[in-house]
């Protein structure tokens, strides 16, 4: 089978909460893969196989956030890389020359915003054009920016693919008019192959949970320490780990003032960021993930699923969430984990009460069943295969 030659698209390649869209890039068979983006964060997934579209403003910018312009000398270099930067043009000059050298065949770009930044590319090249929605940018990005109403229209008709990674995202594209037929839905995935499964011991009355997300508020932190709060009165013998980033909107402050002002100090645990390569050793030390995710006030939302979930599940962890978006099939309710509906902060302590009252065997068969769902539906190398297939109809 002759190899396809795909440019993908991002703002920055890659952060380590995207390393999902790695995972099916790599796994993807019969491609030759380059990479185009703003910036590079240097050594995030920077495959051997993949040909990278450099340029230097990616440097520039680094250089740039580093100087301090009430010192006379470091004002005078940010003022130079302006003007270096305003010589030197674009990046999109840099990677549409790169593109027409590598006799590109398919722009896929990652996020709504990268595809409208970029759009000129594939017009140039006169190629398909692929855009992925992945989350905020369904909802939340034409609500914030309401110009992304219109762009978003344009968007449709220059796009040959556009691509969801479940029902429910398609479905909300396709209320904003959407042709149908340029609608797929291509599940994302993790690498089941490469996730240890851990045999946990779980006795009745102990539960360690553990919820590992950004602290923005789509993620639920609140809920989660809500109602691990009101599950401890019937439950003291549990704690409650929560890990990520600062996030936006003081989510992480509100969770902290929560944990204090409830004296929950020596119960609940925030700690910071987790190297993604840490991931799988650290999440055996807990016996379920929560992750109560849900729409926020300007209607950020998960899109499709998080994949973290997924990671969860396939080392035997069942989980706690909600019924948003797709989570429903990532979580299979009273098989895989537990869900509730959104923002339900008693139904998700009855939930926590459940698997802390119960014993080995019935929580070994919830660890079973989330490893061989995770195995059956979502292996990245799958999900992947039906890009390939979905690239090639676009060439035929």
């Amino acid at each position: 089978m002759q190899k396809i030659k795909i440019l993908h698209l991002f703002n920055q390649y890659l952060p380590q909460t995207e390393n999902w869209s790695y995972k099916l890039i790599k796994n993807t068979p019969d491609v030759d893969v380059f990479i185009g983006a703003k910036a590079y964060l240097k050594n995030n997934f920077y495959d051997p196989q993949f040909s990278i579209a450099e340029h230097p403003f990616s440097d520039l910018d680094h250089l740039n956030a580093r100087l301090d312009k009430r010192y006379f000398f470091q004002a005078l270099q940010k003022i130079w890389i302006k003007g270096l930067k305003f010589g030197l043009g674009t990046p999109e000059k840099y990677i549409l020359k790169f593109a027409k050298e590598k006799e590109v065949e398919i722009v896929h770009a990652h996020f709504a915003d990268v595809a409208w930044h970029f759009k000129s590319i594939p017009e140039n090249l006169g190629k398909p054009f692929v855009i992925s929605f992945y989350g905020w940018d369904y909802e939340q990005l034409p609500t914030i920016q309401p110009a992304f109403q219109k762009h978003y229209q344009e968007l449709f008709k220059k796009a040959d693919l556009i691509v969801c990674e479940g029902k429910h995202g398609a479905q909300i594209l396709e209320k904003m008019a959407c042709p149908p037929e340029k609608l797929k839905v291509i599940s994302l995935g993790v690498e089941p192959q490469n996730i240890p499964f851990h045999q946990r011991h779980k006795e009745k009355g102990e539960l360690h949970l553990l919820q590992l997300a950004t602290f923005n508020e789509k993620k639920g932190h609140i809920y989660s320490v809500k109602a691990f709060a009101k599950a401890l009165r019937n439950c003291p013998n549990m704690t409650l780990t929560l890990i990520g980033g600062a996030g936006t909107g003081g989510i992480k402050k509100e969770v902290v003032d929560f944990i204090e002002a409830n004296d929950l100090g020596d119960k609940i645990k925030i700690l910071g960021h987790l190297d993604y390569s840490q991931l799988y050793t650290y999440l055996k030390d807990f016996q379920i993930f929560i992750h109560p995710s849900c729409y926020s006030k300007d209607r950020d939302c998960e899109g499709g699923a998080p994949i973290v979930i997924l990671d969860a599940q396939a080392t035997g962890m069942p989980v706690i969430s909600t019924y948003h978006c797709d989570i429903p099939g990532e979580v299979k309710d009273g098989q895989t984990g537990l869900l509730a509906p959104e923002k339900d902060i008693a139904e998700l302590a009855r939930h926590i009460q459940k698997f802390y009252e119960m014993g080995e065997e019935e929580y070994g068969v919830f660890a079973q069943e989330a490893r061989k769902h995770v195995c059956q539906y979502f292996d990245s190398s799958q999900n992947a295969a039906q890009m390939r297939a979905l690239y090639e109809s676009l060439l035929e």
